[in-house]
């Protein structure tokens, strides 16, 4: 093998080493994040109870935040204690979009309900 290859093939595990490094400091953010949206919206997301429309703090930090990486990092635990139907519902309520046909935990995520619209 020459040289340049030599070269090359070093540079190309090297580099994908570093992209399973980020890769991996990624995930992490992604459960800081479940873990500070979970204390921050837990009464909008709580499992028991009903759904309780998200403060201003909570609206707010669900603009912060990676929603779709929450919603993939969502354990069968962290389910026991928030409800994903409204961690969903939540973040559509702080004007966060997730897309339809996605999961987040074990939840198929629907389309929004039709608005209402006051009758004349």
């Amino acid at each position: 093998m020459g040289a340049g290859r030599a070269f090359a093939l070093r540079l190309l595990v090297l580099a994908s080493i570093l992209g399973l490094a980020v890769l991996a400091a990624g995930e992490k953010d992604c459960y800081d994040e479940r873990d500070h949206i979970m204390r921050v919206c837990k009464f909008s997301i709580r499992k028991q109870g009903p759904y309780v429309i998200p403060d201003l703090q909570c609206r707010r930090e669900m603009h912060k935040v990676d929603m779709p990486c929450i919603c993939r990092v969502l354990t069968a635990a962290d389910e026991r204690q928030v409800s994903p139907e409204k961690l969903v519902r939540c973040a559509r309520d702080a004007g966060v979009v997730l897309p339809v046909g996605s999961k987040c935990g074990t939840y198929t995520i629907v389309p929004p309900p039709p608005a209402t619209r006051p009758r004349a």
